[in-house]
Parts: structure tokens; sequence; C-alpha cells
């Protein structure tokens, strides 16, 4: 007996790589703690450009707008956070998530 084709409903199967939408779950908790430990405006600033408000990622000028800020206060925001990610999660962490 075989076992029915995946059909992208449940997760993949046993053995196989995880489609689009399994992996972004399995990503969001991991992701969402990583966030919760920067300060306000740099985790607001990633949430808008990775797409984790409404699903759709914002280009730079974009999210400096609806937060209401200039496009070089967001990149020096951005870069912030994304610095003080890599000081806090060591690189390993990082891509052990990438991975899965």
């Amino acid at each position: 007996m075989t076992s029915p084709p995946n059909d992208g409903r449940r997760g993949a199967r046993r053995g196989q790589a995880p489609d689009g939408d399994d992996r972004a779950a399995q990503l969001a908790a991991p992701l969402r703690r990583v966030l919760q430990r920067l300060p306000e405006a740099q985790r607001r600033v990633l949430e808008l450009r990775m797409g984790l408000v409404d699903g759709h990622p914002q280009d730079p000028a974009d999210a400096a707008r609806t937060l209401g800020m200039s496009l070089s206060e967001l990149r020096e925001i951005e870069a912030r956070a994304f610095e003080r990610i890599r000081e806090v999660i060591p690189l390993q962490q990082l891509q052990r998530l990438l991975e899965r």
C-alpha cells in the first residue's frame, strides 16, 4: 500500500523537506523569540521588512514611511537590529533554525 501524495494541506511526509508554508510555520516561533529580545523600534523595523505584520515584506522606503522615519534612520535601526541579533544569538543556532 502506498502513501497518498503530499497535497500541501498536511506536513511533509517523513524524510521529505517541508514545503514553504510548513517551513515558515516552523520558523515563526523561534523568530518571534529572537525579535522579543530587541528594542521596540528595531523589532518593528524587522517585522515590517520581513513581512511578519501582514505577510508582505516592505521595502525600506515603505517601511520608513509606515514608521514615520527617514530612510537613513530605518537603515541604521535595521543594521543595529541585525548586529544585536548576531551578538545575542550564536551563529550556529541561527544556522540550525534555517536548516530545519
